[in-house]
């Protein structure tokens, strides 16, 4: 699947970044825009835009009311520039991905991502209608996932937002994408399906990211 990577807990937490999972060692941020690419510290100042700690954290299994702040256990950015990874954002003339990504791994089969998208100087202004038709494109068309459900809830300072949810295997995944300053956002939560999940946790824990994306960060 090169168009949304929704296949257990390890495309879970890289599911907002899209298509951006090649590995990047010779990653050059500021060189032509030939091929995707991504590592910690290659676009700063997008970084910037993510939030540094979330609270409410909690290993699999806890209250995700209960935990204190955590910082990410990963934070990288980059870009996508083929065709194959920008998917339907091409069709509306975007040659150029930016993004920066902060997961928070919870164990077990839990996690939780927020990131910022924009386009650089040059491209179409990134609209979060685009960054919606990609996820459910992606979605759709993946043959792993099913029992996917759209809506438009109002989620605290973000407004209203874009939110899909889906089950992948043993994974439940709530992706909600918004505009911002200079972008749009986009929060995922995945937790395991089991006897004992609680799906008001889920929905609680994905509801703080929200709004911690807006409030801890800075435009």
């Amino acid at each position: 699947m090169t168009r949304l990577r929704l296949a257990a807990l390890a495309a879970a937490l890289t599911l907002c970044l899209g298509a951006c999972q090649a590995g990047q060692a010779s990653f050059d941020p500021n060189g032509p825009c030939t091929t995707d690419g991504r590592a910690p510290g290659g676009y700063p100042d997008l970084e910037a835009r993510l939030p540094p700690s979330l609270g409410g954290i909690e290993p699999a299994g806890a209250s995700a009311s209960a935990g204190a702040d955590v910082a990410p256990t990963t934070v990288d950015s980059g870009r996508n520039c083929t065709e194959d990874a920008l998917s339907t954002l091409s069709t509306h003339g975007v040659t150029e991905l930016r993004f920066a990504g902060a997961t928070w791994d919870q164990g077990g089969g839990d996690g939780t991502v927020s990131a910022f998208f924009t386009t650089p100087t040059g491209q179409p202004a990134l609209e979060a209608a685009w960054m919606e038709e990609f996820y459910e494109t992606g979605a759709r068309a993946s043959g792993k996932t099913e029992n996917i459900e759209i809506s438009r809830p109002t989620i605290g300072p973000a407004g209203e937002v874009y939110r899909l949810d889906t089950l992948n295997e043993l994974s439940l995944q709530s992706l909600v994408v918004w505009p911002a300053e200079g972008g749009v956002r986009v929060v995922i939560v995945a937790t395991r399906v089991a006897p004992d999940a609680s799906r008001a946790e889920h929905d609680a824990a994905l509801e703080l990211a929200v709004e911690q994306s807006v409030t801890r960060t800075e435009p």
